[in-house]
Order: structure tokens, then C-alpha cells, then sequence
């Protein structure tokens, strides 16, 4: 199998985690997971870390690249997804044999997060439109401190929170329109 990144460098046999074989790039240092290789890691893993802050993320370099790549086993194109949570960049996987791609330190990177058993989670419908509402709850914070200034801005939460906790809540909005 070809580096799908490199397209011309052949992958070896690497072990990424105890349970985890992968195949390398020797060149561009990217892993490819294969689908099974990472389901029996999860299931030796145990369960589930809980996500670290994103302040905890590991300072690593990640080249992401911006062009489809072709999975390595089946030939078929990679789907991207972006992974969020204070990471910022994408992850591959191909929607036919279900194996996935890590450039150079996007695992580490990861795993610094403990989202490491959850890159299968990132190319799930709920994921991504998890990360779509964040982005649009931070642009509408944005905007409201930039219209009301940081302190009054912080008053209104104080205020929305009040109401959230009213059992007439709809009463109360009826009288303040």
C-alpha cells in the first residue's frame, strides 16, 4: 500500500499504541489506521476518556493538507472531516473500508486531548453539527458583546439565566415584549 499523502512512498508496519498497529510513511510521518486495527484498540482501550481543555492541547505541528486523498486499501476517496474542540484540523477516512489517515501528529495531538477514542465519532453526522452550532453560538456572542459591550453583555446572562429558571417564563417575555 502507497502513502496516500506522498502517493509514491510505500507504508510499513508501524505500532502506534500498544493494540494499535498501523502502517507509516516513513516520509511525510503520516499513519494509516486501518478499520479493524482501530476497533480492536478501542475495545482493549477500556472505556472512554473524558475530553480534556483545549488549553491542554500538545503544541505539535500538524501539516494538514487541503486536496482529496485516495485510501491507501480501496482506492476510493477520502472523506474530510474537521475535528473541532480546539483542534484545528482535519481528519480522513474512507467510507468504504472505514480505515482513517493521520498526517504527522494529528494522533498526538489527539491524545493530548483524549479524543483519541473518539476520531470515529468525528466523521459522524451528530459531531459535525455539533461543531457547526458551536461556531454559530460563538458568532452570536461575538456579536452581542460587540453590541452591548462585555459588562452589559454579562448582566443579560445573569438576566436569561433568571428566566430559564421561571415557571412563567412565557408570561414574562409576553410582558417584556
Amino acid at each position: 500500500m502507497n502513502c496516500p499523502n506522498c502517493q509514491e512512498v510505500r507504508l510499513s508496519a508501524h505500532r502506534l499504541e500498544e493494540n494499535l498497529s498501523t502502517l507509516a510513511c516513513n516520509e511525510c510521518g503520516g499513519q494509516w489506521v486501518q478499520s479493524f486495527q482501530y476497533w480492536k484498540w478501542l475495545d482493549a482501550h477500556g472505556k472512554n476518556l473524558p475530553e480534556k481543555p483545549a488549553e491542554e492541547t500538545a503544541k505539535l505541528v500538524v501539516e494538514d493538507v487541503d486536496h482529496a486523498r485516495v485510501c491507501p486499501e480501496c482506492s476510493m476517496i477520502l472523506m474530510r472531516c474537521r475535528v473541532g474542540h480546539g483542534v484545528d484540523f482535519y481528519l480522513d477516512r474512507c467510507t468504504n473500508c472505514g480505515g482513517m489517515w493521520f498526517d504527522k501528529n494529528e494522533w498526538e495531538v489527539l491524545k493530548s486531548r483524549n479524543l483519541h477514542d473518539d476520531a470515529h465519532f468525528v466523521f459522524s453526522k451528530s459531531w459535525q453539527d455539533r461543531l457547526i452550532l458551536n461556531e454559530r453560538r460563538a458568532l452570536q456572542t461575538n456579536w452581542f458583546v460587540e453590541q452591548f459591550g462585555t459588562e452589559k453583555f454579562e448582566e443579560i446572562k445573569k438576566f436569561k439565566a433568571w428566566l430559564d429558571e421561571q415557571e412563567h417564563r412565557s408570561a414574562v417575555i409576553g410582558f417584556l415584549s
